[in-house]
């Protein structure tokens, strides 16, 4: 049965948007639908049914869902000044965001591939090969002396400049438009998701998906329910240490997180949700997990390597926390109970991004190199999009 989706809000993306931007983005020449896996040995491992994995790993050969989003962002907002993205006009303009890693990466590729130039603000402690990344990829880089929240406010003061495109996902206040933008964008992978769903003649009883802001877990679930007119059920995950999505929805307010936020899903280090997200997930979220260090490792470990007879799953340190968040709860039997985990459960679960190149990542987080670089032949995760073999757990 369809359920309708939450009421018109001045700061969320309609459905109109969303699939404008599906159909904008779909028509770029690297697009294709990232593929929904499915895990049955990851399944079994932790009692329940089924375990779909939407695989954002390869996305626009960059591995994550972040470049869904900016892309679509800054050009909508060079489309928005009259230009056309990619001409001559565009040079003048310098895009600019805040970023734990990702976000950054995605901006300086569409930079690129609009002909602007890129700025991106990293709070102190962004990990050195992400920002190496970044800058790789034709951005230039300010190291703020703070945290990624800081990050924020000094790339929103830099875009004061009239020749400065403010490219951010977060939305503190409300009414920022390219966040707006941005999370049509994120929409993209849900509305692909409820497609692959669709085809499998499936619907997960419990969507886990990892938060920093929120911004990527809320386009997701307007792309599930618009398409499909299914809410969906959400479990948010965070890390411990910066936990600004669980406290403020037990608060019913956005709430700001205080302390240095450091955790080793780096993208998850932010201290204060975007507005719109938490408007979208309020809406949604039937609970909050917060994860330790540990326990996302322990998992990113098992899944790179393969659980119960699964292939590696191509996943990194941020990507991974919504699998770790599954496999915390499901693996606490108060906590089973209390989502109503169960061997009937058929969980969706969202890898967000893939691993660095080799070259970017320090010796210790090579968890299971032959596992990242192939180096030899394993078993593949099956997709949903091709006949199962062997799928029963």
């Amino acid at each position: 049965m369809n359920e309708p989706i939450m009421g018109v809000d001045a700061l969320i993306p309609g459905k109109e948007e969303i699939y404008r931007a599906l159909e904008l983005i779909s028509s770029w020449g690297e697009y294709h639908p990232s593929p929904l896996l499915f895990a049955p040995g990851l399944a079994q491992h932790l009692g329940i049914g089924a375990v779909l994995i939407k695989d954002e790993s390869k996305r626009f050969g960059f591995g994550g869902v972040k470049a869904l989003g900016a892309p679509y962002g800054l050009k909508q907002q060079l489309l928005d000044l009259g230009l056309v993205p990619g001409s001559a006009d565009c040079t003048r303009f310098t895009a600019v965001a805040a970023t734990d890693g990702n976000h950054g990466l995605a901006l300086a590729w569409a930079a690129t591939k609009f002909n602007c130039r890129a700025r991106i603000y990293v709070g102190k402690d962004v990990n050195a090969g992400r920002v190496q990344r970044i800058r790789d990829n034709g951005a230039e880089i300010v190291v703020i002396n703070g945290t990624y929240d800081d990050a924020v406010i000094a790339a929103e003061n830099a875009a004061r400049d009239p020749d400065v495109l403010l490219i951010t996902d977060t939305d503190y206040h409300g009414g920022i438009k390219v966040t707006r933008d941005i999370m049509a964008g994120y929409a993209v992978m849900g509305i692909e998701c409820a497609r692959q769903l669709a085809d499998t003649r499936q619907w997960p009883s419990h969507v886990f998906l990892q938060c920093g802001v929120g911004g990527m877990a809320a386009g997701c679930v307007l792309g599930l329910w618009h398409e499909s007119g299914r809410k969906p059920d959400v479990i948010t995950v965070e890390a411990t240490e910066a936990a600004c999505v669980k406290q403020s929805l037990a608060a019913g307010v956005p709430v700001s997180v205080s302390g240095q936020l450091l955790t080793r899903m780096v993208g998850l280090s932010c201290g204060r949700p975007s507005l719109p997200a938490f408007d979208t997930l309020k809406t949604v979220a039937r609970g909050s997990v917060a994860i330790d260090d540990t326990t996302a490792l322990t998992a990113q470990t098992a899944l790179t390597r393969g659980v119960g007879g699964d292939g590696p799953l191509d996943c990194w340190d941020t990507g991974i926390a919504g699998l770790a968040g599954l496999w915390h709860v499901a693996q606490n039997p108060a906590l089973r109970v209390g989502y109503g985990l169960d061997h009937n459960s058929t969980v969706l679960v969202v890898n967000s991004e893939g691993p660095m190149p080799a070259h970017y990542a320090r010796p210790a987080e090579l968890l299971s190199t032959d596992a990242m670089t192939g180096q030899h032949p394993r078993p593949q995760l099956q997709s949903l999009e091709e006949p199962a073999q062997n799928s029963t757990s």
